[in-house]
């Protein structure tokens, strides 16, 4: 008997996990929405070129910070543009992280959209360019009710991408 109230008792267990699995259904988005996330890390251009040093401003530092060239660390913010035809889905500036500002500028966003085909452009600014973008691509998607379009900047190939 004792047997038949355990073997009861996991059955009705596996049944309540197994219902709560599949029982309330949860959706991100609506059924007629879609998902377009951007997100990379990029680092900015450096504020300043890098100069060589003096063979006088070498001999005035210590011996184990001798280096030829001084290069300042901080760089340029990073400006983010992502469009939908005329609509501006997302604009920002980005400051560099780090202490010393040196470090790449994130972005993580997620934006809700309606399903269909959108004309998807998104530009970045890494340096001192006031108008226009150094990088920049533009696609016709079609975004599938329910999907995610990911959008990343490639390092090595240094444009964005499309996924």
């Amino acid at each position: 008997m004792r047997l038949f109230r355990e073997i009861f008792a996991y059955a009705l267990f596996a049944a309540i996990v197994g219902l709560l699995s599949v029982w309330p259904r949860y959706a991100l988005v609506d059924a007629e929405e879609a998902i377009i996330s951007l997100s990379f890390s990029h680092a900015g251009k450096r504020v300043g070129e890098c100069r060589t040093l003096s063979q006088e401003e070498l001999n005035e530092l210590p011996p184990n910070m001798r280096k030829p060239t001084d290069c300042p660390r901080e760089r340029h913010p990073v400006r983010v543009e992502l469009r939908s035809g005329d609509d501006l889905l997302y604009k920002d500036l980005l400051a560099p992280s780090g202490i010393w500002a040196d470090g790449k500028a994130n972005v993580y966003c997620r934006i809700v959209v309606p399903a269909g085909i959108h004309e998807i452009f998104v530009g970045m600014n890494d340096g001192v360019i006031e108008d226009g973008f150094a990088f920049q691509n533009q696609a016709s998607v079609d975004i599938r009710p329910g999907r995610n379009l990911v959008i990343h900047f490639d390092e090595q190939s240094q444009q964005f991408l499309f996924q």
